[in-house]
């Protein structure tokens, strides 16, 4: 089981990597990211580059962007919101998917990091899942001594 811990994410930056949920997409010509809410918006305001770097890689990524650590900040990538494939500008207005969440823990836990890794309940605020599908995929991926699940 992930360990958990009551708290601001955004104290532990520090001394962890802090996952941000995020949607795979972009949009304009400089092709960012849309982080308007929650975790994400709070990232760009900290780290206003994280957005175009993270849209540039969802376009040359397509639907298998995957986990990515930011190399100018300590913020990975997770994507929970998959690609709207048609309109990827909109990508930020979906549900979170609980495929994507798997795929995206798993993808996490082979990373080799040189810090810890804090974590908000991924999908569950502005992604609209409940906590109760999702604490099991990452009880699943995410148990070892690396990652903590912050919560408020």
């Amino acid at each position: 089981m992930i360990r958990s811990v009551k708290g601001d994410i955004w104290d532990f930056s520090k001394t962890h990597l802090i996952v941000v949920p995020v949607n795979i997409g972009w949009k304009g010509t400089d092709h960012r990211n849309v982080m308007g809410r929650g975790l994400a918006l709070q990232a760009v305001i900290k780290y206003p580059r994280f957005s175009q770097w993270y849209g540039l890689e969802c376009k040359k990524h397509g639907a298998a962007t995957s986990v990515m650590l930011y190399p100018y900040a300590p913020l990975i990538a997770f994507p929970t919101k998959p690609l709207n494939e048609s309109k990827p500008w909109m990508s930020w207005q979906s549900k979170s998917d609980l495929g994507l969440i798997e795929r995206s823990s798993k993808e996490l836990a082979t990373m080799k990091l040189d810090k810890p890794v804090a974590m908000s309940a991924v999908g569950c605020g502005n992604g609209g899942l409940d906590m109760a599908d999702v604490r099991p995929i990452l009880d699943r991926h995410l148990s070892d001594e690396r990652f903590t699940l912050i919560l408020l």
